[in-house]
């Protein structure tokens, strides 16, 4: 039995999967399988993962049902102690691994665990913006407290016990957008996480591959099921306001009233920042506007938080 096997959902990937997979045979920790869920795939990415002949990597392919789907299936197939996530188009240095199974032995009493990301664009490469980090490089963290900016775990960077597929249960495969964060918040509720507080991974940002999809509000998360809990935890309901405000955001952007007024009903407004506040109450037109603008200044190098 592996110590960590790596989880790899794999659809129309066939430009990155190649790299992504070598950057994993390239880990300094080598006590590993890889599980690759071809989900569908209508392009060459099944033929590349096949050029690979290490005997560590499994793979299977499924009807197209999407990346909760596949996600699922590789972890009922998985023999490691550790699911340890990685997406078909992102990128592990060398120590990623190593680095994880550190902490693992460090803070032994936890189930969860990560590092950091950078994130790649056509622009350049820059960290991932965390809020609320500690100064030492292993720490035992709340996963809400440190989600204010970014959420802290990530399906490129996040290691969980097996334990914990079998606690809180497969990915939400209803979902077909904030799917992972769904799942992350579900873990926050019911495990502290293990941080290794330096990047070993990097997220590669894929032109497209989320814009070209057709915006239903009933794809993403809405939250609801956090209702109860998040009353006893204020900093849980915190981190998922923000989430919910900008989800109310495109809801009001792409028409969708009904959903945008039952998400600003749910929001605590103290949980937000002025700015936010404001952002709230413009009509659809002048945040259609906005966003346009911030793609704009993105495509600069310049990064506006608020959305």
């Amino acid at each position: 039995m592996a110590f960590f096997s790596v989880i790899i959902p794999l659809y129309n990937k066939q430009d990155y999967i190649e790299n992504t997979v070598s950057s994993i045979l390239k880990q300094t920790f080598t006590d590993f399988e890889i599980i690759i869920v071809n989900d569908g795939s209508t392009d060459a990415s099944l033929e590349r993962v096949m050029h690979f002949s290490d005997n560590r990597i499994r793979i299977f392919t499924t009807e197209n049902q999407g990346v909760s789907a596949a996600r699922n299936v590789a972890m009922r197939h998985a023999s490691g102690m550790y699911f340890a996530f990685m997406d078909a188009d992102d990128y592990w240095y060398p120590q990623h691994l190593e680095k994880l199974h550190e902490t693992i032995l460090t803070l032994n009493h936890l189930s969860v665990f990560t590092t950091l990301l950078e994130v790649e664009t056509a622009n350049g490469i820059y960290p991932a913006h965390y809020s609320n980090l500690p100064d030492t490089i292993m720490e035992e963290v709340d996963l809400f407290k440190t989600s204010m900016a970014h959420v802290l775990l990530s399906a490129y960077t996040t290691a969980i016990h097996k334990s914990v597929f079998t606690n809180v249960g497969p990915f939400n495969e209803a979902l077909s957008n904030g799917e992972d964060t769904e799942y992350w918040f579900r873990i926050g509720f019911n495990y502290k996480i293990g941080l290794y507080n330096r990047i070993t991974a990097r997220h590669t940002f894929v032109p497209g591959s989320l814009s070209n999809r057709k915006f239903n509000s009933r794809n993403f998360c809405n939250f609801e099921r956090f209702i109860e809990m998040e009353r006893e935890n204020p900093i849980a309901k915190k981190a998922i306001d923000i989430n919910r405000f900008s989800l109310a955001l495109q809801c009001k952007i792409h028409g969708d009233r009904t959903t945008f007024k039952r998400l600003a009903q749910q929001i605590d407004k103290s949980n937000l920042l002025p700015k936010q506040r404001f952002l709230l109450q413009l009509p659809a037109f002048f945040l259609i506007r906005l966003q346009q603008f911030k793609n704009y200044l993105e495509k600069k190098n310049i990064r506006l938080g608020a959305f």
